[in-house]
């Protein structure tokens, strides 16, 4: 079914026009504005279709139907764009781990090694193919976007929102700071300080690779981190878990800049030290946001990976300010 939002007129919404309210309200941009006033159920007051124009008055029922569903077509062959395939069958290792579910949000558990998003390559063994599967979208084009994948070796919380208005709105609390997400990070070595940042711009080392370094050009790029525990390899080495908050979410971030300040990630095969067994120490383990077309808020934790399940999590002290509800 498609979903809809129905707001009733008050007296202090009377007097705006449609398009106000969707943007002071509802915080959409002109873009996803403009793609409602062509869609059929886009906009409606008392069941008829009206301009973004219209002004409302008290006790009408405004009603904004969202893209859950959109048979996307190519320029050229006039077919559906992205039709979303079955799960691999090798994926029923891992049964799909949802933390959270409603109208706007899938929120799942990724497991390390799982790809995040169909790419050449890997069309139907992706953690999007079992979040489709699971909303009932295989063999459809259904409106489903990731909201902040992970890398493949990376595990933890990843965000799928079931309609391009919630994907819009999650990015916007992204970029303003409302959502908050926590990674915890295993490093190599000891870190001298209790917590600090890195911020150094990361670009791609040459146009195509998969490999970011520092550079002066790239983009602006500030992690956070603090100490949570401080262990040992299996050879005794010295190794620190961290908390790591992001500012702009660039590619490899928080690998990169660890590397950058001699304390690689465990396990990571592209910045680490060498080649390594193990897997790599990086999790998304805690995110907090505002529901898309609400005020509340809410606060998912991903359960430890095997390699931090040394930590005791003490959630109630939060970490660097940050609210988690």
């Amino acid at each position: 079914m498609k979903r809809r939002l129905e707001f009733a007129v008050t007296r202090e919404m009377a007097g705006r026009s449609v398009r106000q309210f969707l943007q002071e309200e509802l915080s959409f941009s002109g873009h996803q504005i403009s793609r409602l006033k062509f869609q059929e159920e886009g906009i409606r007051v008392d069941g008829e279709k009206v301009y973004v124009n219209h002004v409302l008055k008290e006790g009408e029922i405004l009603t904004v139907g969202l893209t859950e569903q959109v048979l996307r077509r190519d320029t050229e062959g006039g077919k559906p764009g992205k039709i979303w395939e079955a799960p691999a069958p090798e994926l029923s290792k891992y049964p799909l781990q949802v933390l959270y579910e409603d109208s706007d949000l899938l929120i799942v558990n990724k497991p390390a090694g799982m790809v995040c998003h169909p790419s050449p390559g890997h069309y139907s063994d992706t953690l999007a193919n079992q979040a489709a599967a699971h909303l009932g979208g295989t063999g459809t084009a259904m409106d489903m976007r990731v909201t902040g994948r992970l890398d493949r070796e990376t595990s933890g919380i990843v965000t799928f929102a079931r309609n391009s208005e919630a994907a819009a709105m999650i990015q916007r609390q992204r970029e303003d700071g409302r959502l908050i997400k926590i990674y915890l990070a295993l490093a190599e070595g000891r870190f001298e300080l209790p917590e600090g940042v890195v911020d150094f711009p990361l670009r791609r080392e040459a146009p195509g690779s998969h490999f970011m370094i520092c550079a002066p050009d790239g983009k602006a790029a500030r992690t956070f981190y603090r100490v949570l525990a401080e262990t040992k390899g299996a050879e005794g080495e010295p190794r620190t878990l961290l908390a790591c908050c992001i500012e702009h979410g660039r590619t490899h971030q928080i690998r990169v800049h660890m590397a950058r300040i001699g304390h690689p990630l465990v396990g990571d095969p592209l910045y680490g030290n060498g080649f390594s067994q193990e897997a790599m120490g990086l999790h998304a383990w805690k995110l907090s946001l505002q529901k898309p077309f609400g005020s509340d808020r809410i606060g998912i934790t991903a359960e430890r990976p095997g390699w931090a399940a040394f930590y005791e999590d003490r959630p109630e002290t939060g970490i660097f300010g940050k609210p988690f509800v």
